[in-house]
């Protein structure tokens, strides 16, 4: 409402002056400008209101102004108001394509949240899906074969390739349940990202070997939280495969209704070279949670430094 007031009292304030002077050349072209300061309101229905009476107090002013018209006669008269006039229409013609194009930019807004929605669901459906049939296919397989070893272990004890499939079968149906916790994480539903992103560097550093330190206070939950957990797991499994690191860090807050991620480590480092090389071959992974956080109204970037990767995350909250 504010332009819409500011502009119609500046048309009444001009009006007036005009019709108190004479020959008053200065508020007209003052009012010229009335029509360009109309754009400021993107309301078409406001501004043809305000265009109309700045159309109407432009002729009385100059049907008002007898030193004028005598100056310069009807017929240049009628001109200077056609003129007006084409002025007023370009600027409410103007203030029509701005409304349509903030419709526009706020159609095609609400259309990416809604994919990203889309997709997000569908990839947790898909990733359940994965999860749940590991868990109910392979890694009962597994823990049954163990538990038949164990009996048979008990029966025939010291025979050495027990122990060692035993070992073996441990092993993997641990890295089953890693796999399973990853694609789908119980805790992100249960307690929430905090606990999430700390079960899963403790589980990383367990079987990776490197000391992962976490500092993380994030009390809330949001829509946003898939993405994170994935671009977290993302970031330590590169950090595992590719750094060649012994310490990294994970820390996750909140900062001016922001989620801030920032995951660094002291390994080799990553350069645009080797980001580009990787994505020629094929490793997509880090590129589509980039694409994710970026749909999702968030950055990701590489921050410089000394030595190591350091990735910040930063993505508006949804509550």
């Amino acid at each position: 409402m504010e332009p819409f007031a500011f502009t119609a009292v500046d048309v009444l304030i001009l009006t007036g002056f005009q019709l108190l002077s004479t020959d008053g050349i200065y508020p007209l072209l003052i009012m010229i400008l009335l029509p360009v300061l109309v754009g400021l309101d993107v309301s078409t229905r406001r501004a043809a209101v305000v265009l109309a009476c700045t159309l109407v107090g432009f002729a009385v002013a100059v049907l008002g102004d007898p030193v004028m018209l005598r100056a310069i006669g009807w017929p240049e008269t009628i001109f200077r108001f056609a003129l007006y006039a084409f002025l007023c229409a370009t600027a409410l013609m103007v203030v029509r394509i701005e409304e349509r194009h903030t419709r526009s930019v706020a159609g095609l807004s609400a259309l990416r949240e809604e994919l990203l929605a889309q997709t997000m669901t569908a990839s947790e459906v898909l990733q359940r899906r994965i999860a749940e049939a590991i868990h109910d296919g392979p890694l009962q397989d597994v823990l049954a074969a163990r538990q038949e070893l164990i009996e048979l272990d008990a029966v025939t004890p010291g025979d050495e390739r027990v122990g060692r499939a035993l070992a073996g079968l441990q092993s993997a149906s641990e890295r089953l349940r890693q796999a399973t916790f990853e694609l789908h994480p119980a805790v992100l539903e249960q307690v929430g990202l905090g606990p999430a992103v700390k079960q899963l560097a403790a589980s990383t550093a367990q079987r990776s070997g490197i000391k992962i330190s976490t500092d993380i206070d994030y009390p809330i939950r949001s829509g946003i939280d898939p993405i994170v957990f994935g671009v977290v797991r993302e970031l330590l499994s590169n950090v595992v495969r590719h750094s060649g690191a012994t310490t990294a860090s994970v820390r996750l807050g909140i900062t001016d209704e922001k989620c801030v991620l920032d995951v660094a480590d002291d390994g080799v480092g990553v350069t645009g070279d080797t980001m580009a090389r990787r994505l020629g071959e094929g490793h997509i992974g880090l590129a589509s949670h980039r694409a994710r956080v970026d749909a999702a109204g968030g950055v990701l970037v590489f921050l410089a430094t000394p030595r190591g990767t350091h990735v910040c995350v930063e993505l508006p909250l949804k509550r």
